[in-house]
């Protein structure tokens, strides 16, 4: 990893406040975050381990607030698994995926795949729950099933959202 720039620094500190708020603000309601979305459009704008960087002081710093224990580890790595099968694997190969001339569908298949990291999240630290109290792994999986939908729905609807922010950022940050 290379050595960050101060401005580089500065978007980590910020999107990680963000990222922060943003989970607070939604900690009520179970599994409904923007948080994964953000970690994705992070890593699709700004690389693999920026968004990493981001993920990791967001975790940490809301563990803090919302309940620190050996679950948190597991929500680092499977997060961690997350962000790398999306940069390296699912976000290029929507890029693969052209209709007419242009890439119509791209947003949608972009939003149904981040959708789908939400159910990989979920049986990530459903397994890693499962080893840690030595528990039935599919058993867990199956009990948090609804859970990782509501994440994965949750998901699909913000990455669009987030995505459009990023991108009207990015644009505002090229023009000046």
């Amino acid at each position: 990893m290379e050595k960050k720039t101060l401005k580089q620094i500065s978007r980590i500190a910020i999107l990680s406040a963000l990222a922060i708020v943003l989970r607070l603000a939604f900690s009520a309601l179970p599994n409904i975050q923007p948080i994964t979305a953000i970690f994705l459009v992070c890593a699709v704008f700004y690389g693999f381990w920026e968004s990493f960087l981001i993920m990791t002081v967001t975790m940490l710093i809301t563990s803090f607030l919302l309940g620190f224990g050996p679950w948190v580890l597991g929500q680092l790595i499977s997060f961690g698994l997350v962000i790398c099968l999306w940069k390296f694997c699912l976000y290029p190969m929507t890029k693969l995926f052209r209709f007419g001339n242009g890439n119509i569908n791209g947003l949608g298949l972009q939003s149904v795949l981040a959708g789908l990291m939400g159910i990989v999240y979920g049986i990530l630290i459903d397994t890693y729950s499962a080893l840690l109290f030595s528990t039935s792994i599919l058993a867990y999986i199956i009990a948090g099933m609804t859970f990782n939908l509501a994440h994965a729905i949750s998901t699909l609807f913000f990455y669009p959202i987030i995505l459009s922010i990023f991108r009207r950022l990015s644009s505002h940050e090229k023009n000046n």
